[in-house]
């Protein structure tokens, strides 16, 4: 009987980490943005188009199923769309880039997530020359079929 009350434990127990892990995702999946005005720019000449044009923006969509969309325009002029799988383990996400074709897969991304805010802490310094890329706050959930 203690064999068999174990063996069900066992069985039971992978289970439940695989839906903790399951829920963990389902709370992030969304979309975060952010952005990196010009030195001195208000909040007004940006949303009339002034400074528009110098602008560094990056846009992370995560989906409940673990894929992930990261558009950057680190120079503020082009926009680079790539495709990933997230996991999260504590505070730390961590981006690992799907392989296109014949090219270099770019090396993992990682971000702090805190209050709906995540942090870039690992990235391609090569891409993000001049400024670092922005923190992304946190936009709009998916619904239950994975659309906004």
């Amino acid at each position: 009987m203690k064999r068999l009350l174990s063996l069900a434990l066992l069985a039971v127990l992978p289970l439940t980490v695989h839906a903790k892990a399951k829920d963990e995702l389902s709370k992030l999946a969304g979309t975060y943005k952010g952005e990196t005005r010009a030195k001195d720019e208000t909040r007004a000449q940006s949303q009339d188009g002034t400074y528009a044009i110098r602008h560094h923006t990056m846009t992370l969509d995560l989906g409940k199923d673990g894929t992930a969309t990261l558009t950057q325009s680190p120079d503020g002029t082009s926009e680079i769309t790539s495709f990933a799988h997230w996991t999260i383990q504590g505070d730390t996400l961590k981006l690992n880039f799907d392989p296109v074709d014949q090219q270099p897969t770019p090396t993992s991304m990682t971000f702090r997530y805190d209050h709906k805010t995540l942090t870039p802490l690992v990235y391609n310094h090569d891409l993000w020359r001049t400024i670092p890329p922005p923190p992304l706050k946190f936009q709009k959930q998916h619904d239950v079929n994975g659309r906004y």
